[in-house]
């Protein structure tokens, strides 16, 4: 008997340690752990939860989810799911403690079955209240200061006077987008990151027979996917807690334009909802039933091949055919670099007027830096290199110098630039590393940084890029 006692002892020994191990491991995560037995009362509560609700634990243990939380079964997902057996994942709530602290979190619940039966249901949540709001503000004020420096007032800054450049390549693709612009038909546009994708787009509004209609623009990359839908369908009241009746961008944009920037960002959940609200136009708010009718033009930009998109499933298909009903290339600033100069003149123009400075133009080095440059952020980064060169123009010079530029001009360029080197003043062997630098970083840039295929490019082994690499300070 004394021998089966001592047995018990160590097992309940061993089982107490290893439940102190789990509920230790809980409560080192910052996900907010909750699990309720078969009747709906509290028998965990993590620490990150009490984190995220502002909480502690023992006013939770013990009682029924509708006594701590202002919930019932209807909007509890822990207690749907304790009755229903069904897991619910990546579900975004919004919620009231008893406290009156207003939550938001993005929870996946699971049941817990012994021997077929549900004997509790445990959440994982993360908070996402900070997130929301701050989108939320961001979006507002985004909105308001947008809204301050439109010269047109239909929520558009630019038009096709806008856009400058007088290269075959530009000007076919203006050609395109002004035949398109009369029309209504969806119109797919296809750019690099900064080719100016969104001037495009409110210059075809501007031209458009919906130039009076609004022109709303959203970002699907800089939204978190859990407000996204909600952002572009819109709210209906009790929803979840907190929810009020309030129109999505669809709604805004009827009888107008919606641009729908970095497409291939959203989700394949979000984009079959989209394709739905294409065919039928009519949206379903976020909790709501009612159909509401829509009909804004769509207007949608990419910034990569929307077949590689397609291939890498980023963009569905039967969305690519419905969206891409005219499609308009821009292309890179490396592909029209005869517009460099005009476009040059152009922005150092609009510091002169901002920074107070009279620059009237470029040295010739300068130019043949920009002429030699791969531009990888095209008329963005051209820009910004404008803007960091004019900062560091004194007050009263009137020539922008190579001196002024961002170092890497100086260290990525398409080809070596010997004319940047004065032999006076250096000697052969400070001339052949700087060339020896410059055509380095060009191979790696090519390639991405990849050094295998800069070392085959340069016809070197991979082992001796790396030395050079590190010699040069690469």
């Amino acid at each position: 008997m004394g021998n089966t006692e001592a047995v018990l002892r160590q097992k309940l020994k061993e089982v107490t340690r290893e439940k102190e191990f789990l509920v230790t491991a809980l409560n080192v995560l910052e996900e907010g752990i909750h699990i309720v037995d078969s009747e709906g009362r509290t028998i965990f509560y993590s620490k990150g939860l009490e984190k995220i609700e502002h909480s502690k634990s023992n006013q939770v243990v013990g009682k029924h989810i509708s006594e701590a939380y202002m919930l019932d079964e209807e909007s509890s997902v822990l207690l749907k799911v304790l009755k229903t057996g069904i897991a619910v994942k990546n579900y975004e709530t919004t919620y009231m403690t008893s406290k009156g602290k207003t939550i938001s979190i993005t929870t996946n619940t699971y049941p817990i079955y012994d021997n077929g039966t549900i004997v509790a249901a445990v959440s994982v949540n993360k908070d996402t209240t900070n997130r929301k709001t701050m989108t939320e503000t961001i979006c507002r004020l985004q909105k308001q200061l947008y809204s301050r420096q439109q010269p047109y007032k239909n929520g558009t800054q630019y038009s096709f006077r806008d856009i400058i450049g007088n290269s075959e390549a530009l000007q076919k693709s203006l050609q395109i987008a002004r035949m398109a612009a009369v029309n209504l038909s969806p119109i797919l546009i296809q750019g690099e990151t900064g080719t100016g994708k969104e001037l495009f787009a409110q210059s075809i509004h501007n031209q458009s027979p919906r130039l009076n209609g609004p022109f709303v623009a959203v970002n699907c990359a800089a939204i978190p996917e859990t407000l996204l839908e909600s952002i572009l369908f819109g709210t209906t009241r009790g929803a979840f807690t907190g929810a009020e009746d309030k129109p999505g961008l669809f709604e805004e944009a009827d009888k107008g334009t919606l641009f729908l920037d970095e497409l291939s960002s959203m989700s394949m959940l979000l984009q079959s909802k989209l394709l739905r609200v294409l065919e039928r136009k009519t949206i379903r708010r976020v909790g709501g039933n009612k159909e509401i009718p829509v009909n804004p033009r769509i207007i949608s930009a990419i910034n990569m091949d929307p077949l590689e998109a397609m291939n890498r499933d980023l963009l569905r298909r039967d969305l690519f055919y419905r969206l891409a009903v005219v499609t308009i290339n821009i292309p890179p600033l490396r592909e029209r670099r005869s517009d460099i100069p005009l476009l040059t003149k152009h922005f150092i123009d609009r510091a002169n007027k901002i920074m107070g400075k009279n620059v009237r133009e470029t040295d010739d080095e300068v130019a043949r830096v920009f002429a030699r440059y791969n531009w990888p952020g095209n008329v963005r980064e051209l820009q910004h290199a404008i803007e960091h060169a004019m900062n560091l123009v004194d007050n009263r010079g009137t020539i922008l110098k190579v001196n002024h530029l961002h170092s890497r001009f100086l260290t990525k360029c398409d080809a070596p630039l010997p004319h940047l080197i004065n032999p006076e003043n250096q000697d052969l062997k400070s001339v052949m590393c700087r060339l020896e630098r410059n055509i380095i970083a060009q191979a790696l840039e090519d390639n991405r940084g990849n050094i295998s295929r800069a070392a085959e490019k340069l016809g070197v082994s991979r082992q001796h890029l790396q030395y050079r690499m590190k010699k040069l300070g690469l």
